[in-house]
């Protein structure tokens, strides 16, 4: 479970036209590997922070297609309990989370999603609550959302990129900071929202959705299950330390994409190398994928893309390993390869791989 399948990534959407799957014998037939989508927001109706924000509009189209569509929304443990359990959720299956815990989810969200009776997840990031900062909700407000059924994560007391060590900083003194730092934020939680706080397991939004491989040991340690910002469906292969989900903004928020999103499966990815996102040099990596058989995943259509760029995958051994590399270095902060394969109903398998170059929190 520790494999860091995860990534940061848009939707890019290529043609399918392959024969269906169905007639093809030289595949055993295998369970479905998706277990459901996570959607992620910051703030709603708040156009002072386009990047962090979907309009009004945008949000009630969201949750307009899901409920034309027959999505069923379900509690974020809901999802954790199928994916420990190894048993997929039904196709049209979505959970809903907001991260840091702004004033517009008790503002405008909020009412959107409990008039249709909707369960959604808060991570909230405790000091800027403690410190009364503004745009954050005040414990107070929180409380009336908890008695309303909304439950709430730990996003870590500082919000300062986790993986991050410090100039001088050894090893151990930054794994004691990263202990402290996300133990006393899951304190806070508790003491002030009790039991709609998530615990059985803990679960944590990595600030920036930025982790590395000895980071999520450290969360390992503390018990916690794990999301990143990264897009794509969560798999039965995916790692419980690094969760992707579905990120949404102003600039990527139009109902078109978001259809496309929603309807995604998760690439059957059950190895990679390398595996840490956090690279010491800015040279773009050679990455390797594994995948699990499927019977409808059309890999002689895989496509992936890296700031811009179309990759072209070398098949490393038939229709199980393949290996992308961008030619163009990695820029400061974040990126990603972004890789797509479609299946025969028209939907896409999705998987994208983060890479964070230098201190983060970009």
């Amino acid at each position: 479970m520790r494999a860091a399948v995860a990534s940061l990534a848009l939707a890019l959407v290529v043609c399918a036209s392959a024969a269906p799957a169905a007639a093809r014998t030289d595949q055993p037939p295998t369970a479905p590997e998706t277990v459901a989508s996570v959607l992620m927001y910051h703030r709603v109706g708040n156009s002072d922070h386009p990047t962090t924000n979907v309009t009004t509009a945008q949000f009630k189209a969201h949750l307009d297609y899901l409920q034309a569509n027959d999505f069923e929304i379900v509690p974020l443990t809901r999802v954790i309990e199928a994916m420990e359990l190894g048993e997929p959720l039904p196709p049209r299956t979505v959970a809903i989370t907001f991260d840091d815990g702004y004033q517009s989810v008790g503002r405008t969200a909020h009412a959107l999603l409990t008039e249709r009776g909707w369960p959604y997840t808060v991570f909230v990031n405790t000091a800027p609550v403690e410190a009364g900062m503004k745009g954050y909700m005040s414990w107070d407000r929180m409380r009336e959302l908890a008695a309303d059924g909304v439950r709430f994560g730990n996003h870590s007391r500082s919000h300062n990129p986790l993986f991050f060590r410090r100039e001088g900083e050894s090893r151990p003194q930054w794994r004691d900071r990263i202990r402290a730092d996300l133990t006393a934020a899951q304190t806070r939680l508790r003491e002030e929202l009790g039991e709609a706080v998530h615990q059985s397991p803990p679960l944590l939004a990595y600030p920036y959705g930025e982790y590395s491989l000895a980071l999520m040991d450290t969360v390992a340690d503390l018990g916690f299950v794990a999301f990143g910002q990264q897009s794509g469906a969560i798999g039965l292969h995916a790692s419980s330390l690094a969760l992707p989900r579905f990120s949404f903004n102003e600039r990527y928020g139009d109902v078109d994409g978001f259809a496309v999103k929603v309807h995604s499966r998760a690439l059957p990815v059950t190895d990679q190398s390398p595996l840490n996102p956090v690279r010491d040099d800015r040279e773009a990596p050679r990455l390797s994928l594994t995948l699990a058989p499927a019977t409808d995943l059309r890999t002689d259509q895989l496509a992936c893309y890296y700031q811009g760029e179309r990759l072209t995958p070398q098949r490393l051994e038939a229709d199980r390993r393949f290996a992308v590399q961008g030619e163009a270095g990695l820029p400061m902060g974040r990126s990603r390869y972004n890789c797509t394969a479609p299946d025969a109903d028209g939907r896409y398998f999705w998987f994208s791989q983060l890479w964070v170059v230098g201190d983060g929190g970009t």
